[in-house]
């Protein structure tokens, strides 16, 4: 029977999420006359996606199913230059909603390209990879064994550089760092890494709860990169550790079958605070006795990224 529920601060909506929607939202109210297109998700939410649908916003995978000449916005995730130059080529007005935090790895790469060896440590087909890797040549590695496969790739004489996907896992990010540098010693490292600020408290504030706790449930999409992160974490301690996208994915006789008395509840960087409030409602429906609290080691996301005075490029 579960007793205790706690919630994970922080969790859900980060800055560059925020920054993302709100960009959307007010382009919306400011050109109501008009259709604004999405190039893909906004953010990888499918609730954040289908609000936006009933206000009238349109979703498109590529530019060409946007008519030349109207509005479109690329996602938080950044896209190419090729995508930006077919926006500019078919004079479409832009409004770039990439995260402050996917920009500026994008200026890294434009900055280093001519002179570096550019090693991407990322997922391949997530569309932030997709857009930075767009920026220039760069070698792609997922795991440990992708970096030595780069050995006879790479010219260990000429100048080699790393750049990374916001998203990901931080320890498992540290383990391929660790053998950039063994294969390439004379790699040179940057003055920061990329993986985002939120990305990283989130998965702190996880780790924080795991000897507290029977199981993590993580609230976020399967295409969510940091969603899954997040589950992955938990999951090393706490196998039975889950990811829910809504409500109706939630299992009672789960927590039964497997005795889960304490669970931690964390959300997603692109998961509103909406879906928790409603999963909680549907656990205490169930379990009209648990006690649903802050993680006492919690602490609050301040972060904020100001809208630009201009919206359209």
């Amino acid at each position: 029977m579960l007793k205790t529920i706690y919630l994970a601060n922080p969790r859900g909506f980060c800055a560059g999420v925020k920054y993302a929607i709100s960009f959307v939202e007010t382009l919306h109210e400011t050109h109501k006359d008009q259709q604004i297109y999405v190039r893909k998700e906004i953010v990888h939410n499918k609730r954040v996606v289908s609000d936006m649908q009933n206000r009238g916003i349109q979703f498109i995978n590529e530019l060409n199913e946007a008519p030349d000449g109207s509005i479109v916005v690329f996602s938080a995730h950044g896209v190419s230059p090729e995508v930006v130059e077919y926006a500019k080529s078919h004079d479409m007005k832009i409004g770039d909603a990439t995260c402050p935090l996917v920009t500026r790895v994008h200026r890294k790469a434009k900055k280093i390209k001519e002179s570096h060896q550019i090693i991407y440590i990322g997922h391949r087909g997530h569309d932030e990879a997709i857009g930075t890797m767009g920026e220039a040549d760069m070698h792609l590695v997922e795991t440990e064994d992708d970096v030595l496969e780069l050995k006879n790739k790479l010219d260990s004489t000429k100048p080699i550089s790393y750049l990374m996907q916001t998203t990901l896992s931080v320890s498992d990010t540290k383990k391929i760092v660790q053998k950039i540098k063994e294969v390439f010693p004379n790699v040179e490292e940057p003055e920061k890494d990329d993986i985002c600020y939120a990305t990283t408290e989130r998965q702190e504030a996880v780790a924080t709860m795991l000897d507290h706790i029977d199981a993590m449930m993580v609230i976020g999409s399967e295409n969510s990169s940091n969603s899954m992160r997040l589950l992955e974490l938990a999951q090393k301690e706490k196998k039975l550790s889950f990811r829910v996208a809504s409500h109706e994915d939630l299992d009672f006789a789960y927590f039964e079958t497997n005795k889960i008395e304490t669970l931690g509840i964390t959300a997603g960087a692109s998961s509103p605070q909406v879906l928790v409030d409603e999963i909680i409602e549907k656990l205490k429906s169930y379990f009209p006795n648990a006690v649903v609290t802050q993680f006492p080691d919690s602490r609050e996301d301040t972060m904020k990224f100001k809208l630009p005075g201009t919206l359209l490029k």
